[in-house]
């Protein structure tokens, strides 16, 4: 399995823009990591601060750039996040936003050549995924990412269990992508949910949390059963990436090259190599 990260552990960061993508494909290629899931969740978001602007403009050309600095750096790019919000958003206007990104997110996987494209169900309104609405909402989606030779890989989020999961990717002759963290918050067991989910699984989430909080935090910085995961992917042959998903945004800059080498070998222990 390559070590894979998401592009936002290096590109956010509190109170000041976000690092431009091309220049955090230089930071993970010197820490160790081996493959990035280019994160465009944070394209929809208005906030200066928050907002990833790659998809801006001349987006092609932005991600020419993010597509050469990856390739210097030895990094497979593996799979994509497309952006999250309220597929029923009361807001017109904003939705129609929303929804015009999450095409271009699409369009976007297929041209730096990502496989994969990571998005969530749909949820009610007591946060409960919810099948025949996800299933509905996410189709459109679906068939333009098929129609790219994207495959789109359904999140479970906390009240996802893999049963519910499975429903959803079969339905929509899709894959899953299993939040490690998410499930830890739901207690779900990993083993379990993994292996229920079989070959359906073609991406991960990885991070820890204390089953309280979605924290997004270093492994074994809490609870989750990484033993668990580990031979649940062995007993299912997975073949993705073993892939962070872990929040640094707070962290000051002066401390990231630490806290990239421990996810590093971290993945290395878990994994077994040296």
């Amino acid at each position: 399995m390559l070590i894979s990260v998401n592009s936002g552990l290096y590109s956010a960061r509190q109170g000041r823009p976000r690092v431009p993508m091309a220049e955090a494909m230089a930071f993970f290629g010197q820490a160790g990591f081996e493959a990035v899931d280019i994160n465009f969740s944070a394209v929809i978001y208005e906030d200066e601060w928050k907002h990833e602007p790659i998809l801006d403009g001349d987006w092609e050309r932005n991600l020419d750039m993010v597509m050469k600095a990856a390739q210097e750096n030895g990094l497979a790019i593996a799979l994509t996040h497309l952006p999250f919000y309220k597929y029923d958003l009361p807001d017109k206007d904003r939705l129609e936003r929303y929804t015009g990104m999450m095409y271009r997110a699409i369009e976007a996987t297929a041209y730096i050549g990502a496989k994969y494209a990571v998005l969530h169900p749909h949820r009610n309104e007591a946060m409960e995924t919810s099948v025949p609405e996800t299933v509905a909402y996410l189709t459109p989606f679906r068939d333009a990412a098929q129609s790219r030779g994207v495959t789109l890989c359904v999140e479970n989020m906390v009240t996802t269990s893999a049963q519910v999961l499975t429903q959803i990717t079969d339905a929509l002759n899709v894959s899953a992508c299993w939040d490690v963290g998410h499930a830890n918050l739901g207690g779900f067991d990993q083993y379990a949910s993994i292996t229920a989910l079989g070959g359906r699984l073609k991406a991960l989430h990885l991070h820890d949390n204390y089953g309280t909080k979605d924290d997004h935090s270093l492994p074994f910085l809490g609870t989750v059963n990484w033993h668990g995961i580990l031979s649940a992917l062995a007993a299912i042959a997975y073949k993705g990436v073993f892939n962070y998903e872990v929040s640094a945004t707070m962290l000051p800059m002066e401390l990231r090259e630490e806290h990239a080498a421990y996810l590093v070998k971290a993945a290395k222990l878990l994994l077994g190599r040296k």
